[in-house]
């Protein structure tokens, strides 16, 4: 068995498709291409694959994770893998890296600490205006509401690195993580005015959501969220991507 990490990309229209149509996507897509992907044992045997998180519905993404279990490589390389997914692809859903995984290394679902995201205002004001009112708090309090209780979260602990110019955010964020901003700037315009970037907390003891800033901002502003990237490690974050 070989296992092996995918970094792909989910743009336009595809934002609208739920994760269980996405799995269903690439099941067929894999199929398409021929990779000899594993099954799991069993009266229903399925694709194994696993996600590192899930996208909500209305996102956009240039940094999804996703493992998958191989039987073999063949007699492609992985670059050529990527050249082959891809084809049989809608143009939306795309393949940015394919990387063979050491077998012990553990799903990057339980990897994950943290993700930066790009929120897209089209208002340079209202955007510089976020930045401020963060740098400004010490603490920002969101309220949690669940089903039988609620619970405040500080999002100033949950958001390590917050700008509203990827440039100085990309600086920030090389302090404290391991990012790939080369590969981010194929991708995203980092001129464009009227942006926030974040990174926030993530996984299954803290999970921070961009959205979450702007309900406390408690001002009317259209915004297009995309995630940028996710990463594993604590204190020293790691980009997925990174082996």
């Amino acid at each position: 068995m070989i296992k092996a990490r995918l970094r792909f990309i989910k743009l336009g229209e595809m934002q609208y498709i739920g994760h269980l149509d996405l799995m269903r996507y690439f099941q067929k897509l894999f199929r398409r291409s021929g990779l000899d992907i594993s099954y799991s044992k069993g009266f229903n045997p399925h694709q194994i694959m696993s996600f590192a998180s899930p996208l909500g519905v209305g996102l956009t993404s240039i940094g999804e994770y996703m493992d998958i279990t191989l039987e073999s490589i063949g007699e492609y390389t992985e670059n050529e893998w990527i050249e082959i997914i891809n084809s049989h692809s809608n143009g939306l859903v795309l393949i940015t890296a394919f990387i063979i995984m050491p077998e012990n290394i553990k799903p990057s679902m339980s990897l994950l600490s943290a993700a930066s995201y790009m929120i897209d205002t089209s208002d340079s004001d209202a955007a510089a205006d976020i930045e401020k009112f963060f740098n400004e708090n010490d603490s920002i309090i969101y309220i949690k509401e669940t089903k039988k209780s609620s619970k405040e979260i500080d999002l100033k602990k949950g958001i390590p690195v917050l700008a509203s110019d990827y440039d100085t955010f990309s600086h920030m964020l090389s302090e404290i993580a391991v990012n790939d901003s080369e590969y981010e700037k194929q991708y995203i315009d980092t001129g464009k005015k009227g942006c926030i970037y974040m990174l926030c907390k993530a996984g299954s003891v803290l999970n921070i959501k961009p959205d979450m800033l702007f309900e406390v901002y408690q001002k009317e502003i259209d915004y297009q969220i995309m995630r940028l990237d996710m990463y594993s490690g604590e204190g020293r974050y790691v980009s997925m991507s990174v082996k």
